[in-house]
């Protein structure tokens, strides 16, 4: 590098630095670190609520929500990948020179130095016999320099070893190319495909907002198959997607978790399912009064918006199974599914939004009824959901019917009515609705008719809207992503281990031989040494020495 500039070449050697290198590795790898443990994309309200206001803005603007993206990320990136750059640009030619020309003359005083020596006179034998014994172990690559009246010889082993340093630093400048252009030109986006119907565009978190990218071809869902555990939990789930490029079907196939579908350098996997839009069928039960039901039709990611109180319901979503935790606090988990339910916002004139649960089946503990449950969220948040007892069964008509003769009963008797013209009273209802035929649970019924009419006047909607029935459609959820760098980094992984393995394994072993001529016959000084594992090569050197003294003769 003589040739750079004074003020450059200084420059260049820095950037050329280990010291520098391991600097911008170690950041690099503690920034890695925090982007494994604080997870990436993730919604900006799940951060808001987790670190706070003023946390939540530090973090945002360190960009640690989106990292891998950050301009200080790719800054690191850069500087490492120009530094090992330098590195290799600097060293290489050097350590290819070093492997290439063996120095074969040893001078004395580095005779003197070396940690194995030794010396033979062998007789009746020319150099020339001797030397070519020598060269005769095979298992070392030998040079021969002739120099007044002398012969010189150097025997090499694993003179490749300096290869490995130059792999691994390859490598590892390989594995980051690698990593920048799967963040530069990668993608990971998510897509919703309702079943029998197509989908092309995937969305994805950039930063702190959501972006779009159309795909070069579309998905379609052929079907979604899910199978549930007894006590409603998901078992399995697998999509049948045919993939549509250009209008033409290309391939169909089956995609469960962890077995993705590939197609033109993108990965599909099954990453989630939800509702499609099911259809769904409410019973609002008024509250006016008339004992009246009306009867609704609705579809999921849909309002309906009832014409006689102006009160919109906006369905958000449906679960055919939901499973509640059963168990009393400090007990075992007891899990039970309590049937399906439908949530949707409620919303009207003078009305606070909330969100509502609305289940098909009354709430039931060891075969128990205890009439309709519904959940409520003042916040809009499932997880804020709070259970509230309506007392009547309202999915048995009979029950509804019961709870407003009896009503009207009690309201007849007065207000000055004692508690036996209350029981007189449910009586008579219950005989009006049932006839002879009472109920079993006759006891219980009268709990949930009584719990009714502390609860139901006080509703604040006009009317109450019970789940009746639908009809389940599923969306797949699909992960698609786009890695231009993984067989890059795959690749410089093969070299990593591979140059790892000659660095750790291959040592450098050198021998040197100095033959002359003698009177009494061909003096041998013979020294060597490595450059790791000593031990492993006195053995080495002296099975060598044994070797020349079983084939040759010594004075």
């Amino acid at each position: 590098m003589s040739y750079y500039h004074k003020s450059v070449k200084p420059l260049l050697l820095r950037f050329a630095s280990m010291t520098l290198a391991i600097v911008l590795l170690t950041v690099l790898a503690l920034a890695s670190m925090i982007g494994t443990v604080l997870l990436q994309n993730q919604e900006q309200a799940d951060y808001l609520t987790q670190f706070g206001p003023v946390w939540y803005w530090v973090f945002r603007g360190l960009g640690m929500f989106d990292m891998y993206h950050a301009w200080w990320f790719i800054s690191l990136l850069g500087f490492l990948m120009l530094s090992l750059s330098f590195c290799l640009w600097h060293n290489v030619p050097r350590m290819l020179k070093e492997m290439r020309s063996r120095k074969v003359m040893l001078a004395d005083r580095a005779w003197k130095r070396m940690p194995h020596t030794h010396e033979w006179v062998f007789v009746n034998e020319t150099v020339e016999h001797v030397q070519e014994k020598v060269q005769g172990i095979t298992s070392w690559q030998w040079r021969i320099q002739k120099e007044e009246g002398k012969t010189h010889l150097r025997g090499d082993k694993g003179s490749y070893h300096k290869l490995g340093y130059i792999l691994v630093h390859s490598a590892m400048l390989v594995i980051l190319i690698g990593g920048w252009m799967s963040v530069q030109f990668g993608f990971r986006g998510n897509m919703a495909v309702p079943e029998g119907q197509a989908e092309s565009k995937i969305s994805y978190l950039k930063g702190t907002g959501v972006e779009g990218l159309e795909m070069p071809f579309d998905v379609r869902c052929n079907e979604f198959i899910i199978n549930f555990y007894p006590n409603g939990m998901p078992k399995e789930f697998r999509s049948n997607l045919t993939i549509i490029d250009d209008g033409k079907e290309m391939l169909t196939s089956d995609i469960i978790v962890n077995e993705p579908l590939y197609y033109k350098g993108v990965r599909i996997y099954q990453a989630s399912f939800g509702d499609g839009g099911s259809d769904i069928s409410l019973k609002l039960l008024r509250l006016d009064g008339s004992k009246r039901i009306d009867t609704v039709k609705a579809e999921i990611y849909k309002t309906y918006t009832d014409a006689e109180t102006g009160i919109s319901m906006e369905f958000t979503d449906f679960k055919p199974y939901n499973v509640e935790n059963m168990a009393a606090p400090g007990e075992p988990k007891q899990f039970q599914d309590i049937g399906p339910a439908v949530d949707f916002i409620l919303r009207g004139p003078d009305l606070k939004a909330v969100k509502v649960r609305s289940f098909l089946n009354p709430f039931e503990v060891n075969g128990q009824n205890q009439g309709t449950l519904i959940m409520v969220s003042l916040t809009g948040d499932v997880r804020d959901f709070e259970s509230f007892f309506l007392g009547p069964d309202l999915s048995n008509p009979k029950e509804w019917e019961l709870f407003h003769i009896f009503g009207n009963k009690v309201a007849g008797a007065g207000e000055d009515a004692g508690k036996t013209a209350g029981i007189e009273a449910f009586k008579a209802a219950v005989n009006e609705v049932y006839g002879e035929k009472k109920p079993k649970d006759f006891q219980d019924l009268g709990l949930r008719a009584l719990q009714g009419m502390s609860v139901l006047p006080s509703m604040p909607w006009p009317f109450i809207p019970m789940l009746d029935d639908y009809e389940q459609h599923y969306y797949t959820g699909l992960q698609l992503a786009h890695d231009p760098g993984m067989d890059v980094v795959w690749i410089g992984s093969a070299f990593l281990v591979f140059g790892l393995c000659i660095m750790l394994y291959v040592a450098h072993r050198k021998v040197w031989l100095l033959f002359e001529e003698t009177d009494k016959g061909v003096k041998v000084r013979i020294a060597g040494m490595s450059n790791r594992n000593a031990m492993a090569f006195e053995n080495e050197f002296n099975e060598l020495l044994r070797e020349l003294e079983k084939s040759l003769s010594i004075a």
